[in-house]
């Protein structure tokens, strides 16, 4: 099997220079939230998917004392990761979905203290301009009512204290939540392998899961394209790949096709902290070497230039389409931050988000083999954090966490043939 590419994330153990490292982390009050817990020892586990969330999964597997093999079929955050808006926030009128994100939010909160991941803590910013918008701002702000998130009502002067560069335009009402951060996708999720790399676990790429040696209902092996590796556990975060990973262990998962358009403009002077959701369904944020991301719209419109986009994964049909969306884009935010006008657009992105039907997370052991477990979520990006440390629980205890309980697959096949108790397989296959 062959190691990867990247140093950080190599597979031998780590030299002394990362011990050092790690152990003047472990001195600081925020890397209490990596200590290892209670395991079994040395149970082998796999993970495929190297995006935040499999990344996520593999760390706190590792530090918790698994042998931890992580399967990615191309290279790190190259999939929906790579081309997420990556906002932190727990902006959804679910109040069991909102305590999951909020629990999350104070993970990372820990993480970026122990782990240095450059998150930016500047909040956001939600307007209307007119009395139609206003209606959806102020329904959004009383969805939170009496919950723990600290949404407030702001007027122009508070704005121009909070945000001097933006030009709101003519202004009906406005909410702002100091809670909510963003960050680098990417730059996080190598971080979160470093972190998993340093604890021993084997980071592995460009490889693909090929097969499962399943006997019994117990796993035995995984297949790859860099051979086979005996493993006891297997966790699929595989983003949009995941129904066919699945399906190899005879469980059915359709997610719904979800694409998305980001802009990212090349480096501008440093303007705003704050993440920006502005009238006509633009959204914009300013990243911290300077880029400015956006997007307009959260599907492609229905144009015949956007049929095959709209039906499914591929890539811009012409150079020019991606370049007058991503212009176009960067001219919209402009209005509102000038310092963005002019800015050359750096690149488009298409991303296709792994969008469950019921857009809620699917997250645990499947039932058709147990020793399979499932995480997958069109807010991998905010929940990163809770998922990676709630699933490393379950896999290394065979135990159900109460806050996954909403969001298990049994929800979408509760009649499955053969589903088991959720303790059977685990306890059999130690």
């Amino acid at each position: 099997m062959r190691a990867c590419r990247s140093r950080a994330m190599r597979s031998e153990p780590p030299d002394r220079s990362r011990r050092a490292l790690l152990a003047a982390l472990a001195a600081t009050a925020g890397f209490s939230a990596l200590r290892p817990a209670a395991a079994t020892p040395r149970l082998r586990v796999g993970i495929v998917g190297g995006g935040i969330v499999g990344a996520s999964i593999a760390m706190h597997l590792a530090r918790s004392g698994a042998a931890v093999w992580l399967f990615e079929k191309s290279a790190p955050a190259q999939g929906a990761t790579g081309n997420s808006f990556a906002w932190v926030n727990a902006f959804v009128d679910d109040p069991h979905y909102r305590t999951l994100r909020l629990e999350s939010i104070a993970a990372y909160h820990a993480l970026d203290r122990a782990l240095s991941l450059g998150m930016v803590w500047g909040g956001y910013l939600n307007w209307a301009s007119d009395a139609g918008e206003a209606a959806a701002v102020r329904a959004a702000a009383l969805q939170l009512a009496g919950s723990s998130y600290p949404v407030q009502a702001v007027a122009a002067p508070d704005i121009a204290q909070l945000d001097p560069h933006l030009v709101t335009g003519p202004l009906s009402t406005a909410i702002y939540s100091s809670v909510d951060a963003h960050l680098d996708p990417v730059e996080v999720t190598r971080r979160f392998l470093a972190a998993a790399s340093a604890a021993s676990a084997n980071i592995i790429y460009p490889c693909e899961l090929t097969a499962l040696d399943l006997e019994g209902g117990l796993l035995r092996a995984v297949r790859t394209t860099q051979g086979a590796v005996k493993l006891d556990r297997l966790v699929v975060a595989a983003g949009v790949d995941t129904p066919r990973l699945l399906a190899m262990a005879g469980f059915g998962l359709a997610l719904r096709h979800a694409p998305g358009i980001l802009a990212h403009s090349a480096k501008v002077a440093p303007l705003t902290r704050i993440v920006h959701d502005a009238p006509g369904g633009l959204e914009f944020k300013q990243m911290m070497n300077g880029s400015v991301v956006g997007t307009d719209a959260p599907t492609p419109p229905a144009i015949p230039a956007h049929e095959e986009i709209r039906a499914h994964a591929m890539e811009f049909p012409t150079e020019e389409l991606r370049r007058w969306h991503g212009e176009r884009i960067l001219g919209k935010i402009a209005r509102f931050l000038p310092g963005v006008q002019g800015a050359p657009l750096e690149r488009l992105t298409l991303g296709f988000r792994p969008m469950p039907s019921d857009e809620l997370p699917v997250m645990g052991s499947v039932p058709t083999c147990r020793a399979i477990h499932v995480a997958v979520t069109h807010s991998g990006v905010t929940l990163a954090p809770i998922v990676g440390r709630l699933t490393a629980e379950e896999v290394l205890s065979g135990s159900r966490a109460a806050l996954f309980a909403p969001y298990r697959p049994e929800r979408f096949s509760p009649q499955l043939p053969g589903a088991e108790d959720p303790g059977n397989s685990l306890r059999r296959s130690r």
